[in-house]
């Protein structure tokens, strides 16, 4: 859609301009109303908007790239930090899952060898016990032979 400007009446498209960014009207540069405006001033001027635009964008970007990089020097950090303390907290768990282990194999030797003289001596005992039992039983129907 074109329209003219108010106040020569010239016509051109509002929204069209050199950059997306910088809105310098289409009748800027056409209109006599402004006065005689050679084209290399005009040229000049336009020039300058878009360089200071796009340094004013560059600037922008170096600062939001620079806060990026900060934060993630920050939170590399941060890493680091978590990473070192988990990994402190493995090796102490791992000490301290070899000293169980040590302290276990040491119980269940001893465990192993109480069980191994228990039954021993508890399978003499038995052994003693029957025999009495037996040699009771036999005396005790001698000496009492059946009634009649």
């Amino acid at each position: 859609m074109f329209l003219s400007c108010q106040s020569c009446g010239v016509w051109g498209n509002p929204g069209r301009s050199i950059h997306r960014e910088v809105q310098i009207p289409i009748c800027f540069s056409l209109c006599s109303c402004r006065g005689l405006v050679s084209d290399e001033k005009q040229s000049a001027v336009e020039l300058d908007a878009v360089l200071q635009h796009h340094q004013d964008m560059q600037e922008k970007l170096a600062e939001e790239m620079l806060s990026l990089a900060r934060s993630l020097k920050n939170n590399t950090l941060a890493a680091q930090n978590v990473i070192k303390q988990d990994n402190q907290t493995l090796s102490h768990s791992l000490r301290m899952a070899d000293q169980n282990f040590e302290k276990l194999k040491d119980e269940s030797d001893r465990l192993e060898q109480h069980a191994k003289k228990s039954v021993n001596w508890l399978l003499w005992i038995m052994l003693i016990v029957v025999c009495f039992i037996f040699i009771s039983m036999i005396l005790f129907i001698r000496i009492f032979p059946k009634l009649k």
